[in-house]
């Protein structure tokens, strides 16, 4: 029960519940997900770090760039469980909507092609 409450406090802030729900659907580069929630990049990468430090999500390096996507563990299998039916509660939330807008208008934009390529 406590990885169950534990879980919950975590998706309790509005930031870090904001980019699981990002994260869910794809990797993303640190620099799409501050660009993506119009929030400042240490504020991103703060809770980024909350979240990584939980294990729910993970962080791979190409050249000078940070890609988040969700674990493959036992903690992010209860966060997809959890999730799939926030995302159905969510699915008219102005908020959510707009966050998913943005994702995918930065996604044809990204700041780090040149190293991913």
């Amino acid at each position: 029960m406590d990885e169950i409450i534990n879980l919950l406090s975590i998706l309790s802030d509005k930031t870090r519940l904001r980019i699981v729900l990002l994260l869910m659907e794809r990797e993303l580069c640190v620099c799409e997900i501050f660009a993506a929630l119009n929030m400042s990049q240490p504020r991103v990468s703060r809770q980024l770090a909350i979240l990584k430090q939980c294990r729910l999500i993970k962080d791979r390096r190409v050249g000078k760039w940070i890609y988040y996507h969700i674990d493959n563990n036992t903690e992010a299998d209860y966060l997809r469980s959890i999730v799939s039916l926030l995302v159905s509660w969510l699915k008219d939330d102005p908020e959510y909507k707009q966050d998913q807008l943005m994702v995918d208008y930065v996604k044809q934009y990204p700041c780090c092609i040149s190293e991913v390529e």
